[in-house]
């Protein structure tokens, strides 16, 4: 894991929500009979030919001897016991005053109509049961943002964020998306056209490392802009007879915990027998940070024959500063060749117990002259 997936490994999930989030989940709660006949739970299904039928565990304050599962026109679908369903007794179970957990197979394709749940208590049992369910379509599609920064619940301007997307079919997890990914949407709170995000699977960082291997997961990465309301959209079609799912965020970003920019370089040289000669090159970024603290400055090199991660780091006062990276000059020749862009670069704070990325550059282009200097390096570099 280079630095930048380093800063990214604390964050924590700020926001999740899928294109069925306004699906709400229908709760049933009932006695069972005092006469010791079987209780029966009314389940509405309506919507789409192509669902899925899903339930929360069935919690159970008294002991089942069955449960029966009937459809529409009263026909037996299964009939099992609790042991067979999947049965975690009431002293296991999370919330062990609610009972017995008993788990229950979902139904594809459900069709539309009142089905049946069917309870059977054993001889004498009394108490009360609970049981939600939902009735989702085919194709789910899901949006999971995580924060690169060192803030859990907040989400700074100018912070790196990344998107993860998820999609399911009858749901199991997709992992092979059609030819066109879903397409990704950032608009402002004028709903203006912000970026649109390009979401990859195998996404790598500009050092070559993979920043997810979850089968089917895709990944994009973008800032908010300025301190403000925002919303990202996700949409995707995914067969040419199905319909469109959509699933968006509504983002919040507070002002900028800091500012990055390259302000310019200097050459580190060495006087010799045969004229100077070039030791190192320093990178000098010009900072502005909210907070006082300890940071560091990753860049990532990237030239013909390889790619390199150096950093700088400095304790900076809030406010203006400057942080400088040293790349000793056998590091930019091995290279293969005159750099013209920074491919990233990072600024990381470390707080009492994590790091995280607070600004970010991607494609930072130099001047001619810039260029310039670093070409002369590539002539002048010093030999033991």
């Amino acid at each position: 894991m280079d630095a930048f997936a380093q800063a990214q490994a604390p964050a924590q999930q700020q926001l999740v929500n899928s294109s069925t989030a306004a699906i709400k989940a229908q709760q049933l709660t009932a006695a069972l009979p005092a006469g010791g006949g079987p209780l029966n739970l009314s389940i509405e299904v309506q919507g789409e030919p192509e669902n899925r039928l899903v339930f929360s565990s069935l919690r159970s304050t008294a002991k089942l001897a069955a449960i029966s599962l009937l459809d529409p026109l009263g026909s037996l679908v299964w009939r099992k016991t609790p042991a067979e369903l999947g049965l975690t007794p009431q002293a296991d179970a999370g919330r062990p005053e609610l009972g017995d957990a008993i788990v229950l197979p979902a139904v594809r394709d459900a069709a539309p109509g009142r089905w049946r749940l069917q309870l059977e208590a054993r001889a004498g049992a009394k108490g009360q049961v609970l049981l939600s369910y939902r009735v989702l379509p085919r194709f789910e599609l899901s949006l999971s943002l995580l924060s690169a920064g060192s803030s859990g619940s907040m989400i700074a301007a100018g912070e790196p964020l990344q998107l993860v997307l998820r999609g399911q079919d009858y749901g199991v997890p997709l992992t092979n998306w059609a030819a066109t990914a879903p397409q990704l949407s950032l608009r402002d709170s004028r709903g203006e056209l912000v970026a649109s995000p390009k979401a990859e699977a195998g996404a790598r960082t500009a050092t070559g490392i993979l920043i997810s291997d979850e089968p089917g997961a895709l990944i994009a990465r973008f800032i908010l802009p300025a301190a403000g309301e925002y919303r990202l959209t996700a949409q995707h079609q995914f067969r040419a007879t199905a319909k469109p799912l959509q699933a968006e965020l509504l983002l919040h970003a507070t002002a900028p915990k800091a500012a990055l920019a390259l302000s310019g370089l200097r050459l580190e040289q060495q006087a010799g027998a045969a004229g100077a000669c070039v030791r190192a090159v320093l990178f000098d970024f010009a900072v502005n940070v909210a907070t006082a603290g300890n940071y560091a400055c990753n860049i990532s090199l990237v030239g013909p024959a390889g790619s390199r991660m150096v950093s700088g780091s400095s304790l900076l006062a809030a406010g203006a500063g400057r942080i400088s990276v040293r790349v000793s000059a056998d590091k930019l020749a091995a290279l293969g060749g005159p750099l013209t862009v920074l491919a990233r670069v990072g600024l990381i704070r470390f707080g009492p117990s994590e790091a995280g990325l607070v600004a970010e550059l991607q494609d930072v282009a130099l001047s001619a002259e810039q260029a310039n200097e670093l070409r002369a390096v590539y002539m002048a570099v010093c030999r033991p």
